[in-house]
């Protein structure tokens, strides 16, 4: 008869063994209890009485066994135990159970059981299951036999729910069909010295040492570990191993990607900003961060770009900019994040090694404008404090055009003593100007708007000490002036001080330059300015005396020498030092009609008692 005669199990101990089992070993026994006198309960049961052999062999026919039910009876009698008595066991060739349990969608990894699995071949078993899933495909992972049993590892839900479903449906060479166990689980992992240096040895072969860049994605999957290890980047003792490795054979390691590893912490990958201080590149996308704030462990690293996509973190974030910004607190040099390109951040970031500039109070971009730009602005300043501003119309080209804005500082509202009343009624502050109408009304355009609306402001005067003056732009062509500074309003009440900033744009004109562009903001001092305001300083060495020959002036000349201004000069210079009309004018020429160098000048010999009495004769 056929070697599969009995198909039941019998218990011992709690545990199933299987006619299977012991198939080549012979040594299967079975022991009966006494049924000589034994009567069924229920009456007229067709195996009362029955004879049953005590041993039986593969090769007995038991067509002739006296009794009723032949065979089949003992199969029956075969498969009572006490603990279980009428229940017929599950063999190996029973049918599938028709209720399953759907697997864990949440779980990372599936281990896949055979029972009896060890007595067949490994690419035979796996073969077979890939022949039925298919086009399903899976890895299996530290594929390894104990016992009678063969297990191994898949990570891959869809190919794990395909195998539950697999169980008894595929018959092996020998005629038993194949049973399949899946559940969720872990491998186990031993970094031992020698898997260590076979992580260094396929870590080598992903290693690019043109572009320094180490790729690690689905490290675990790697041909070369997947036989036999389970080398998980999840588990914290595998990546610090990684991390050392790194350290000791690429420090200078620029990208780095461990994409699709499971990884759900990264607080052990916080010496990276030490092991690999030039990292620019991470890639960490499908893994299994939570928050954002684990990515604080890698802050201090110059990473320019990012990824993160595919993490349980980004699904947070319903505001994409939101999204960026939290990154970027921990990366302020990214510029490239989930492979998209990011706006340029503005920030005054600079490389440790890059030597900034000494401060500086003005800035001049070409050292032979210096004189050009002292005279422009003496001129033009003496004339803007004199009682009539009138002079200045030769100061403006014919389409000049003029804006002026005023706040208060920062801390300091309206409720102040020093009200800008005066200038905030005629602001041109473009953030709290929305109409289109009174925008246009508040920019003067032509030389006589510009010098009329001047003459309306404050009378004042200027504190040359002040000024800081920058030159970023000087050609033949155009010169662009900007002027920091404070001054003093002469005729309000409190002379209050105001700090001002003031922007020239001015070109050739005739023998001089003129204005095409103005623009002025005022606002008040702060307290530090108003002590240091009006402050004497002191003089420079002494120039020669006003018998001397005068100074030479720079080729250009100044652009208001015309008779109108010289003669406003000539009227200011001798309300200012007392001497007559022309005695001013002889000082003014004699100083090439620098204004501030001959008050000046008069200064000094006035105190050396060298101006003759007569000069202030009128």
């Amino acid at each position: 008869m056929h070697k599969r005669m009995i198909d039941g199990g019998f218990p011992r101990n709690g545990k199933h063994y299987y006619e299977h089992d012991d198939r080549g070993e012979n040594r299967r026994r079975v022991s009966f209890q006494s049924n000589s006198n034994r009567i069924s309960k229920r009456e007229g049961h067709p195996y009362r009485r029955v004879p049953i052999h005590a041993r039986l062999d593969d090769d007995v026919d038991m067509a002739g066994t006296s009794g009723v039910g032949g065979r089949n009876a003992n199969r029956f009698v075969a498969s009572i135990s006490r603990r279980g008595r009428g229940r017929k066991r599950q063999g190996r060739n029973s049918p599938a159970p028709l209720n399953r349990v759907k697997l864990s969608e949440t779980a990372s990894w599936f281990k896949i059981t055979i029972p009896y699995g060890a007595k067949y071949e490994k690419d035979y078993i796996l073969r077979l299951l890939f022949s039925h899933i298919s086009p399903t495909l899976f890895i299996p992972i530290a594929y390894r036999t104990q016992a009678n049993e063969a297990s191994f590892y898949v990570e891959d839900h869809e190919a794990a729910q395909k195998l539950a479903l697999a169980d008894r449906k595929m018959t092996l060479n020998d005629g038993f069909k194949i049973q399949i166990r899946v559940h969720p689980g872990t491998p186990k992992f031993d970094l031992n010295p020698a898997l260590k240096a076979k992580v260094a040895v396929v870590m080598g072969k992903r290693y690019n040492s043109e572009t320094r860049a180490l790729d690690l994605t689905r490290f675990h999957l790697d041909p070369d570990l997947v036989q036999d290890s389970f080398c998980a980047l999840s588990r914290p003792n595998l990546m610090i191993a990684v991390m050392d490795i790194i350290s000791e054979n690429i420090p200078d390691l620029v990208a780095l990607n461990l994409s699709e590893n499971k990884i759900h912490t990264i607080d052990h990958l916080s010496s990276l900003s030490k092991k690999t201080p030039s990292l620019k590149i991470l890639h960490l996308g499908r893994n299994k961060i939570h928050e954002m704030t684990q990515l604080n462990s890698l802050q201090g690293l110059p990473i320019v770009e990012l990824v993160l996509q595919g993490n349980p973190l980004c699904t947070k974030f319903k505001d994409q900019s939101l999204y960026v910004s939290e990154v970027r607190k921990r990366f302020p040099k990214l510029i490239k994040l989930d492979g998209m390109d990011l706006p340029p951040q503005i920030s005054f970031d600079v490389a440790d090694e890059i030597k900034m500039p000494s401060s500086k109070g003005s800035f001049l971009c070409a050292p032979e404008g210096q004189a050009i730009v002292r005279q422009f602005l003496e001129q033009y300043y003496s004339l803007f404090d004199a009682e009539n501003r009138q002079p200045l119309l030769d100061a403006y080209h014919q389409d000049a055009m003029f804006s002026l804005s005023a706040a208060y500082p920062a801390g300091q509202g309206a409720t102040t003593s020093h009200r800008l009343n005066d200038y905030l009624v005629e602001s041109r502050n473009l953030l709290k100007v929305p109409d289109y109408a009174r925008r246009q009304k508040l920019l003067r355009k032509g030389k006589l708007a510009i010098v009329t609306f001047l003459s309306q402001l404050p009378q004042t005067q200027h504190d040359p000490l002040s000024f800081a003056i920058d030159l970023p732009i000087f050609t033949p062509q155009l010169i662009y002036i900007l002027v920091t500074g404070l001054f003093r309003e002469t005729k309000t009440s409190k002379q209050p001080v105001r700090a001002f900033n003031r922007v020239f744009v001015i070109v050739p004109a005739g023998a001089g330059f003129c204005i095409v562009n103005e623009q002025l903001f005022v606002t008040n001092a702060t307290r530090d300015q108003e002590k240091a305001a009006f402050k004497s300083a002191p003089l420079p060495p002494p120039v020669p005396a006003m018998t001397a020959d005068p100074c030479v002036l720079p080729q250009a000349a100044p652009p208001m020498t015309d008779g109108a201004v010289q003669e406003q000069m000539m009227r200011t210079m001798s309300q200012q030092s007392g001497m007559s009309l022309d005695w001013s004018r002889k000082c003014l020429i004699e100083t090439g009609w620098d204004f501030q160098r001959a008050l000046f000048v008069f200064t000094e010999l006035h105190k050396q008692g060298k101006i003759p009495a007569e000069a202030f004769v009128k």
